[in-house]
């Protein structure tokens, strides 16, 4: 069975993955990936048939050359409207919409078929995307995420310490700023995350909400809803657009 290389990289991380056919055999994050990750996962799958770059950063510039030697390789670095997927986009501009969430969307359309979806991403920013049941992404909003909420108030004010979110820290009771920082970027992030699942609910009483991203684990748990958490939506969205590209 052919095997694929799929790269998406991101403001913070590039994630890499090898599939067979909708198995994924490995999975990498890099803060920046080399031309020795590239070589080491080669090595590992001399048998690599195919490679998919999705980049909402600035691509590295020796990325495209080391894999232009594939036999089907997509450079996923603006826009294509010639690139198949297997979502309708519904949006004004979709030259504007970051291919990680045209991935995003192709993964849920292949996971969940005939479901309306709320898919919510939790990254650098926060991004709530939704699928209907006629594979159509009807968009959502998007909003700072943790990080950024917290080094924002540090940056943007004379006094502010930056707190690190994964010191975790007591909620209920609130008596020192660190606590009251923490509190207002992951508490808030929640009860904003809760208000976007109730106003698509709805619209859509079957909705189902899935989570993923970095910080997605944070609120796994504390959401007053049925979630369903998966890991690796984009890297799998990024193997449906390959698988329906013609490998």
């Amino acid at each position: 069975m052919h095997k694929k290389l799929v790269i998406d990289i991101g403001n913070t991380v590039t994630k890499l993955g090898v599939f067979s056919g909708k198995e994924l055999l490995c999975k990498q994050w890099h803060e920046a990936i080399t031309p020795q990750d590239i070589d080491l996962v080669r090595q590992r799958y001399p048998d690599l048939d195919a490679a998919i770059v999705c980049t909402v950063a600035s691509e590295p510039v020796f990325l495209a050359k080391a894999l232009a030697n594939f036999p089907y390789f997509i450079d996923w670095q603006s826009y294509r409207p010639d690139l198949r997927i297997p979502v309708e986009l519904c949006y004004e501009n979709p030259q504007t919409l970051g291919r990680d969430r045209i991935a995003v969307a192709s993964a849920v359309a292949g996971l969940y078929p005939g479901e309306d979806v709320l898919c919510i991403v939790f990254g650098s920013c926060v991004t709530y995307n939704v699928v209907d049941a006629r594979a159509r992404f009807l968009g959502g909003a998007i909003s700072p995420g943790l990080n950024m909420r917290l080094r924002a108030m540090h940056r943007f004010t004379e006094a502010l310490p930056l707190v690190d979110i994964r010191q975790e820290r007591d909620t209920e009771t609130i008596n020192n700023t660190e606590t009251a920082l923490y509190s207002g970027a992951l508490d808030g992030l929640r009860y904003e995350v809760e208000g976007y699942i109730s106003r698509y609910r709805k619209r859509f009483p079957n909705l189902r909400v899935v989570l993923t991203g970095g910080n997605s684990g944070y609120f796994e748990k504390s959401l007053n809803y049925v979630i369903f958490a998966h890991q690796n939506l984009v890297l799998t969205g990024l193997n449906e657009i390959l698988d329906l590209n013609g490998f």
